[in-house]
């Protein structure tokens, strides 16, 4: 029995292992999504055979923030997005109700707390090895691609870890002291090379609560001045030999009105600027707010002309963005939880001089870390955040609450196979979008190991078999959809003078691949590089159409892109394309012009130069014009690549420099 029990107790802590773990995974949350479903099937289980389930301090309002994740995400406009995106979310409220009531949690966070210490510290020397040898841009991220994103994870763990050392001083164990010792400081160095001002800040704001918690536990002026010491080394040393201190970077505030760029701290302005384009989103969509996710899809659209810094992919205050995707519900839900946080803290910290009073002040502070962090950065947006907050506050919970117990009725007398039925209807019912999503992730994207898999033993299964199998049982599904776009527009380019096809099915091949272009573009906020793509294929197979019905419908879809996103580059270019195909190149160059004078980004300038200069040289030909735009094509951001995007030296340097040696070669008209 025993050895059935601890058997148990591993397999619990290697499943909560592996979701935190997936949490990690770039190329989308469906993983996680299956995982948390998974383990609420687990939960409830347990609760419906012990025939009780125990209700702690956060546990309604946990209840109602799954419930509101759930009416957003089956709401939305953009519903795949939303929908994988909930995954992210939801780890928070899904593990404190699923582990607060698990009978044996006390048993695997003993095992749990003591391997994310060792992360920690794994992951803090790698972002430590990461400053030194100057890898990727340089600074402290370990595996993510942002550096208050790591610190914030710093955070997180570091408060634990602090509880940790200091316990360990009560115990005749040197060894183990000097070991938690050096972790600390580990993570401490890490912290501070960072260089993060809200990861630092949220840090430096918390550090005298757990300092003074500490105290009150040990009576030991000397554990607590012994603690203050190995974070001031930490942070010297990451000034003096990895040359990274917050000190370095300015906190200054200021707009120059009169030339209308920014001034003294861009980074800042650019928040601020940020913060009240997303406030203007949040008040046009009140309710059921834009969809999880879908802020950079609507972001263009109320994004201020001065704030062309950032990638506009996140609003760098999740507040603020919950508010936008999630409506004002949204919003309260989660500052309800963070007041919910510090009435947990009070009661902790009256505890402090017990080891649990001690230990759930400590857990509650790294998670206060990221809900002040989340005011300045993009803190939700990371899986494994909300999942190790949610194992936190649930051992707080059972820690500090005395829970109250609620009988559930007796389904004792209901058919086992109807039981089954139901809640195997149920999971398959919430799973069905993560599944669809991670059979078109294996199958569909990269080097298909799944498609390769398949072919093993159906040899004559396709891309387009899979994807039209894909969306016959779920049509919300992105990446089967744009599967099937793309084998579509391949087919319509590779045939169009198959002069063994028959115009009529080419007409209804085309009419059939632009209904699904417009219905795409409808479940994705109408993005605006799908309209390019549609309005590219209209063009080309105009004759097909009719010359007027193609160009009004491409021209309809590029109007309809730059109002959703007025800075789109290549919707502008594609416009003056389009002009040019009817026979307007007075109106081509004034598309132009304009857009020279309202792009943000250097990229984007240089591929309107690009354009300016072909039309200028038509009908000549220059080759090295689609070599330019080309390399252009290649620049991705890092939210897109998942890993920092390091151009190679003077790379805009080397497009300007061919882009004025083409315009020697062209005399445009006087």
């Amino acid at each position: 029995m025993l050895n059935n029990t601890k058997l148990f107790i591993s397999i619990q802590l290697f499943f909560l292992l592996g979701l935190i773990l997936s949490g990690f995974w770039y190329i989308g949350s469906a993983l996680t999504g299956v995982l948390l479903i998974i383990a609420v099937a687990v939960g409830c289980r347990a609760i419906v055979v012990r025939q009780t389930w125990q209700e702690y301090a956060l546990s309604k309002l946990m209840l109602v923030y799954v419930a509101w994740l759930f009416v957003v995400a089956l709401t939305s406009t953009v519903p795949n997005t939303s929908m994988m995106s909930l995954g992210v979310s939801a780890g928070l409220p899904v593990l404190y109700l699923m582990a607060s009531n698990m009978l044996t949690y006390s048993e695997v966070w003993k095992r749990l707390r003591v391997v994310l210490f060792i992360a920690a510290v794994g992951l803090a020397l790698w972002a430590i090895w990461q400053v030194k040898n100057n890898v990727g841009y340089g600074y402290a991220v370990g595996p993510l691609i942002d550096r208050n994103a790591f610190a914030a994870l710093m955070n997180l763990l570091w408060f634990p870890a602090a509880y940790l050392f200091l316990v360990s001083k009560s115990k005749p164990n040197l060894n183990l002291s000097l070991l938690l010792g050096a972790g600390l400081f580990i993570m401490s160095t890490a912290l501070f090379a960072t260089s993060s001002r809200g990861g630092i800040g949220a840090w430096l704001l918390l550090m005298p609560i757990i300092l003074w918690a500490g105290y009150r536990h040990s009576k030991s002026k000397q554990l607590i001045v012994t603690t203050l010491l190995i974070a001031i080394l930490a942070y010297f040393c990451s000034a003096t030999f990895l040359k990274s201190s917050v000190a370095d970077r300015t906190f200054e505030i200021g707009l120059s009105t009169q030339a209308g760029q920014l001034s003294k701290d861009a980074s800042t302005n650019a928040r601020l600027m940020m913060w009240q384009s997303t406030a203007k989103m949040a008040m046009d969509h009140p309710i059921i707010g834009t969809g999880w996710g879908t802020f950079a899809g609507y972001y263009p659209m109320y994004r201020s002309p001065l704030e062309n810094t950032t990638s506009g992919v996140t609003a760098h205050n999740d507040y603020l963005e919950f508010a936008a995707e999630g409506g004002i519900p949204a919003l309260l839900i989660l500052l309800s939880l963070g007041l919910g946080l510090l009435l947990q803290l009070r009661k902790s910290f009256r505890r402090a001089a017990e080891n649990v009073g001690f230990e759930s002040t400590a857990l509650l502070l790294g998670v206060l870390a990221i809900f002040i962090q989340a005011s300045v950065n993009f803190i939700f947006a990371f899986a494994f955040m909300s999942i190790i907050a949610g194992l936190y506050l649930a051992r707080v919970a059972q820690l500090i609450d005395t829970p109250k117990a609620h009988k559930i009725p007796n389904f004792g007398q209901v058919r086992p196979s109807v039981k089954k039925l139901f809640v195997g209807f149920i999971i398959f019912l919430l799973s069905l979008p993560f599944v669809m999503h991670l059979i078109a992730q294996a199958c569909l994207t990269g080097s298909q190991p799944g498609l390769k898999a398949i072919n093993l033993v159906a040899p004559k299964v396709g891309a387009y078999n899979v994807a039209s199998f894909i969306t016959a049982i779920y049509p919300k599904e992105y990446i089967s959809q744009q599967a099937m776009l793309q084998i579509a527009e391949q087919y319509l380019a590779d045939n169009i003078n198959n002069n063994e096809i028959t115009e009529e099915f080419k007409r209804h091949l085309l009419a059939e691949t632009i209904e699904r272009f417009d219905s795409v573009r409808s479940m994705s906020a109408n993005n605006p590089a799908m309209g390019v793509r549609e309005a590219e294929m209209l063009m080309e197979h105009h004759a097909l159409l009719g010359d007027s019905v193609a160009y009004a419908k491409a021209h309809q879809i590029l109007i309809g892109n730059l109002k959703t996103d007025p800075y789109h580059a290549k919707s502008m270019i594609m416009l003056a394309r389009l002009h040019v195909a009817r026979s307007n190149k007075i109106e081509a160059m004034h598309v132009l012009q304009y857009a020279a004078n309202h792009i943000r980004t250097r990229k984007d300038q240089q591929l309107i130069a690009v354009e300016t200069l072909r039309q200028f040289a038509a009908p000549k030909i220059i080759t090295e014009m689609d070599e330019l735009e080309q390399k252009l094509g290649t620049v991705k951001s890092d939210s897109e690549t998942g890993k920092p995007h390091i151009l190679p030296p003077n790379f805009y340097e080397d497009i300007d420099a061919g882009l004025k040696a083409i315009a020697e070669q062209i005399q445009p008209p006087q």
